[in-house]
């Protein structure tokens, strides 16, 4: 499905952090799942740990190129199949406030409708904005992950969301701000999406899927204003005398459907903002996979 040319992205990213570009604008007041408690039916559980997947096979992870199901070289996403459960741990519990959001970073790529060469991907407009109908149409390299979400404080006692109902994890991810595709063999593929130096941030982002209808990669960009994407929930309807805080939560996956997670983050103005630095070295790990990848891919062009 994704069909890419080998590329100097490992290169040119290790290149640029040997000269002390930083890895800016990733400063929102978030924390990110950093356990999993219970899993059923689930592969790759620890993939929906930690921050979003920045990349995958040395490409950027943008609107157009979403993280996606794999097996190897390294599975990027947790997949909670047919039926399955995943409950998830946050280090610190969070106290619920009107500006607290539970954000899900899932597998979801926009469909390209511009087939010129050259030119920015764009994205097909939808004929009902809103509907779900509309929303499957303009999404074409993944399937929307679909589950129950429920939390919780004590890993006891979860309270759902949306009434206990199914929620759609639609909206896309992008991970950097300083990168751009442009259409390459009549709009199937992308020419290379290098990983840029400015990390998304992972901040709320309150908009859906609608709201990226007909523009360019450049209004998309303008549009999330910074942010990575992802679909976000808002927390503050849920406090009550029984539940004030969240530490947990878990996915259900309803018979027949599945869900992919990328990353799991809890959002409020009272959580402490990460140092610049401390996230250059959390990027570090996935900078060191792309390198033996790319290595062994030379290796064996070499022999």
């Amino acid at each position: 499905m994704h069909h890419r040319s080998i590329s100097r992205t490992v290169l040119i990213f290790a290149s640029a952090c040997s000269l002390g570009i930083g890895i800016a604008d990733a400063t929102a007041a978030a924390e990110f799942a950093g356990s999993v408690v219970t899993q059923t039916n689930v592969t790759n559980a620890a993939g929906a740990l930690g921050g979003f997947a920045t990349s995958e096979g040395g490409y950027a992870i943008d609107p157009f190129f979403p993280a996606y199901p794999q097996t190897t070289p390294t599975p990027v996403l947790a997949t909670v199949a047919s039926g399955g459960a995943l409950t998830l741990e946050f280090a610190s519990p969070v106290t619920l406030s009107s500006q607290t959001y539970l954000g899900i970073y899932s597998s979801v790529g926009l469909s390209n409708t511009v087939t010129t060469m050259g030119s920015q991907p764009a994205t097909s407009p939808l004929s009902a904005p809103g509907s779900i109908a509309s929303d499957f149409g303009q999404i074409s390299l993944s399937t929307p992950s679909y589950a129950r979400i429920s939390v919780s404080a004590d890993g006891t006692h979860f309270v759902p969301l949306n009434g206990g109902l199914p929620i759609l994890f639609d909206n896309p991810t992008n991970a950097y701000t300083d990168v751009s595709d442009t259409v390459s063999l009549g709009g199937t593929t992308f020419v290379d999406p290098v990983p840029g130096t400015h990390l998304a941030a992972a901040t709320p982002f309150t908009g859906n899927i609608s709201d990226f209808a007909g523009q360019t990669e450049s209004q998309i960009l303008r549009t999330l204003n910074g942010s990575a994407g992802g679909t976000w929930l808002n927390l503050g309807g849920i406090a009550s005398s029984s539940i004030n805080y969240v530490k947990y939560v878990k996915f259900s996956v309803p018979a027949g459907e599945s869900a992919y997670i990328n990353a799991v983050a809890i959002s409020d103005p009272a959580l402490p903002v990460p140092e610049p630095a401390a996230l250059t070295l959390l990027a570090i790990p996935a900078i060191l996979g792309l390198y033996r990848r790319r290595r062994a891919s030379l290796d064996c062009i070499s022999r």
